[in-house]
């Protein structure tokens, strides 16, 4: 089913205004992102924007790539392969008529998580279960980032942001390749992502000069607010 110009261009805009937050204060905005997306079409929701996200997470690990602490992110990247495929085909068996009431559910779950702000050990435990748990969420989803942000917020360094950037990327993969498996991601999904990455774009580019203006915390509230009111909105339009 095609997608009308006004909403890709509705879609583009809340992809830069995401984008401009998650670069500028490194929280991540899929929250926020997705529940808008599926508002606007639910064809935008997972694949073509995870697939579109790259364009934002692979710079930001291109930039810093000498400071990505490779060496710990082993378990991770296993627990997001096993759980990228439960999630690929918990989707694939839903019916297209429930896919909006689960991307609400996990919408508001991760919000509820998030604002209590969980503190996890990190280990190896603690990342492969990290790992699945992100997996699930991603490839059900496109919203795989917040346990991982979780797992890293304690963490300091130059290789914070680069090291996320970079599994959020790696994590995109892996969930692109199970939803292609499970007959999630094709060539439609592919055309809608490569309209969405100018929002994307637009966002990295803009996030740098916005970066003085934004208040990490006032954000970081606004982002919440906004996720649960739209996440609550699909919500009822999927019942």
């Amino acid at each position: 089913m095609a997608i009308g110009a006004l909403s890709l261009g509705l879609a583009a805009l809340v992809i830069a205004v995401g984008a401009v937050l998650q670069a500028a204060t490194g929280m991540g905005t899929g929250i926020l992102i997705v529940p808008l997306l599926a508002l606007i079409d639910l064809n935008l929701v997972p694949g073509p924007v995870v697939m579109a996200s790259m364009a934002l997470s692979l710079p930001m690990a291109w930039r810093g790539r000498r400071h990505i602490a490779d060496h710990e992110l082993r378990p991770l990247l296993a627990g997001l392969v096993a759980g990228c495929s439960v999630g690929a085909l918990g989707l694939a068996a839903l019916p297209p008529d429930r896919v909006g009431l689960a991307f609400a559910v996990v919408i508001l779950a991760t919000v509820a998580v998030t604002t209590v702000g969980v503190h996890l050990p990190f280990n190896r435990r603690s990342l492969v279960s990290v790992g699945v748990i992100a997996g699930v969420m991603g490839a059900s989803s496109g919203v795989g980032a917040p346990p991982i942000a979780l797992l890293y917020q304690h963490r300091e360094g130059p290789e914070l942001r680069p090291t996320l950037a970079f599994v959020y990327a790696i994590s995109s993969l892996i969930i692109l390749g199970f939803l292609t498996l499970f007959g999630r991601f094709g060539l439609h999904e592919i055309s809608l992502a490569l309209v969405l990455v100018p929002g994307y774009v637009l966002g990295y580019l803009l996030a740098t000069p916005l970066a003085r203006i934004l208040d990490a915390g006032y954000s970081r509230v606004a982002v919440l607010v906004l996720s649960t009111v739209s996440a609550l909105a699909l919500l009822l339009r999927s019942l």
